[in-house]
């Protein structure tokens, strides 16, 4: 995603303004390394996991702070009634059926015996409408079974994404409705983690000023450190700028968003962390 497309059209103005006065690459970096933004990290994607059919919790098949899959079991609704709900459904399903054969069945002796004037045209009639009944009532019944196989699908309770799961909010036996909206569980993705920090204005004009590339050359550039608040040793290093917001914040700065790999874990959404931003060479 192009950076520069993200700022403001007054922030792009004054930007381009301060180009034909360009200083270093050399020199803005040296200040670059002086500077230490503070940021935030976020879960990369997460979502929360809910029923969307009522009935009686059966079974939960994960342990908090399990690694789950996406599409994997993870909550089982009491199915019993579901499941006769889809026989009832299916019953009246192939009665339509039967019935649409019986109702095409008259329509052609019928339309076979008015030709011959055996039988009046209201009879014929009759026995059409009673074969366009027939169709609509077997797509209706075709309905009900569809929604109720959904239902009954619904009862098992799938991961929408791959991540990372929290507690459980309720318990076995407990009466789950559709109403509250309450959510059963939440998910993160912590494979790749976003930091967002504040840049302040006047250091970013600065940088369009260093380079004739332009600032949006440069930010595609950045490379994003994560440290501990006080810690030398990086937590994190290698992160790439995703987008900026386009809106300065009260403070004079545009915040940031940066994709950070995690792969040991360590960076936890929620987490407060230093950010050092620099050029790699």
């Amino acid at each position: 995603m192009t950076v520069f497309a993200k700022l403001p059209l007054l922030l792009l103005g004054l930007l381009m303004t301060h180009s034909a006065h360009a200083e270093p690459v050399k020199e803005f970096t040296n200040m670059l390394a002086a500077e230490t933004f503070t940021g935030r990290i976020e879960a990369s994607e997460s979502a929360l996991v809910a029923n969307s059919v009522s009935g009686i919790l059966a079974a939960v098949h994960f342990k908090p702070g399990d690694t789950v899959e996406k599409g994997q079991l993870l909550f089982e609704i009491a199915a019993p009634a579901y499941e006769q709900k889809l026989a009832a459904s299916r019953a009246v399903e192939s009665r339509r059926e039967a019935e649409l054969a019986t109702a095409e069945a008259v329509a052609q002796r019928q339309a076979k015996l008015g030709t011959r004037d055996v039988v009046s045209e209201l009879a014929v009639q009759d026995a059409t409408d009673r074969l366009i009944l027939a169709k609509v009532a077997l797509q209706e019944a075709q309905a009900h079974r569809a929604l109720a196989e959904l239902e009954l699908a619904s009862t098992q309770i799938r991961a929408p994404i791959s991540g990372q799961i929290g507690l459980a909010h309720k318990q076995v036996g407990t009466y789950l409705d559709t109403e509250n909206g309450q959510a059963l569980a939440q998910i993160v993705h912590t494979d790749t983690v976003r930091v967002v920090y504040g840049m302040p204005y006047k250091s970013l004009i600065a940088l369009d000023q260093s380079t004739p590339e332009g600032l949006s050359a440069l930010m595609e550039r950045f490379q994003v450190d994560l440290h501990l608040p006080g810690d030398v040793q990086p937590l994190a290093q290698g992160g790439r700028v995703l987008f900026a917001e386009s809106v300065l914040a009260a403070d004079e700065t545009l915040r940031i968003w940066a994709e950070i790999p995690n792969l040991e874990r360590g960076l936890i959404p929620g987490l407060n962390v230093e950010v050092k931003v620099s050029f790699p060479n």
